[in-house]
């Protein structure tokens, strides 16, 4: 049984890897003052994107909007119904964005439709689509991506992929260190993120302090404060660099995405011990940008890293 995979343009991979596995990305659509964009996770009109957003403070200034169930189910149908058996279906956490839903629904929508193209092709009529809740932000749903083209092309049952899904998302942790709290403020305050207030907000930003929020089942927190965010960055690094130091990872992925030119995170400070501290446990460390549909909500210049632990404790 061929399986396919299918992610939306939020969930922080690079595209090398979303090419090799033949990965499709759902697009976002963005409105940036009047101007309507899509953000279908290109390198190229991303880095474009994060250098020219220095100024998009004004209120209201730019929101996303997710694929409707209708768009997503023609999706489904137009491109995956006669090219796989059965299509896995990863999303941004639901406790942040309507997509886990509108998927839900168009896997339902296009259960009939996707039967009788298939009969018409003269395959099995047999097909389907699981829709999986990472549960995480940014680069928190990379992880499980990452485990599904681990588990596709196995001998694994679907159901048992699914389970499986499931579980990294259930201990998948997430970080976000924001370069500038006001994105948070306003921006995220709109989708009921409201982990950092007006006066966090004032405060932070005459004493540099950058907040740590944390990504865990659906819901974002703060966790921690470092003055400034180099070091809001090292803090998050030494948690990945213990977790693969310990053995505890569940999936030997450490997942990192920057909102800014990707040199740039890599002269972070701890960015070159943790390589070398994954390298040495066999654990892969990918890194790509942070997407346009999260800069418009966190801002650029921001810096996400996610990894599967049972044993973490925020």
């Amino acid at each position: 049984m061929k399986t396919g995979l299918v992610i939306d343009a939020a969930v922080d991979l690079p595209q090398a890897f979303i090419r090799d596995h033949d990965i499709h990305v759902l697009p976002i659509e963005l409105r940036v003052g009047n101007e309507f964009i899509i953000d279908r996770r290109d390198p190229v009109a991303t880095e474009r994107f994060l250098a020219g957003s220095d100024d998009k403070r004004a209120e209201g200034y730019a929101e996303s909007f997710p694929p409707s169930a209708e768009d997503i189910a023609q999706t489904f149908l137009d491109d995956w119904v006669t090219e796989c058996d059965h299509l896995l279906c990863i999303t941004t956490t639901k406790g942040r964005s309507k997509i886990f839903m509108n998927a839900t629904e168009a896997a339902l929508q296009c259960a009939r439709p996707a039967k009788d193209k298939r009969a018409r092709a003269g395959m099995s009529a047999k097909w389907g689509a699981s829709v999986i809740n990472s549960r995480a932000l940014f680069a928190g749903p990379g992880i499980t991506v990452y485990e599904a083209t681990r588990l596709i092309g196995t001998q694994m049952p679907v159901e048992a992929i699914e389970s499986r899904l499931r579980e990294v998302a259930d201990c998948t942790h997430a970080f976000l260190i924001p370069d500038d709290l006001y994105y948070v403020v306003k921006r995220a305050s709109k989708k009921g993120e409201n982990s950092v207030n007006w006066a966090a907000y004032a405060v932070g930003s005459m004493l540099h302090i950058k907040p740590i929020l944390y990504g865990y089942r659906d819901e974002t927190r703060p966790v921690g404060k470092a003055r400034g965010f180099r070091k809001g960055v090292q803090t998050v690094f030494d948690h990945a660099m213990d977790q693969i130091e310990r053995g505890t990872l569940e999936v030997p992925l450490i997942n990192i995405s920057y909102g800014g030119p990707l040199a740039r995170c890599a002269q972070l400070p701890g960015f070159k011990a943790l390589v070398t501290k994954a390298r040495q446990h066999q654990v892969e460390v990918l890194l790509s940008h942070l997407s346009m549909t999260a800069a418009i909500n966190v801002g650029a210049n921001g810096m996400a890293l996610a990894f599967a632990s049972r044993d973490f404790t925020a």
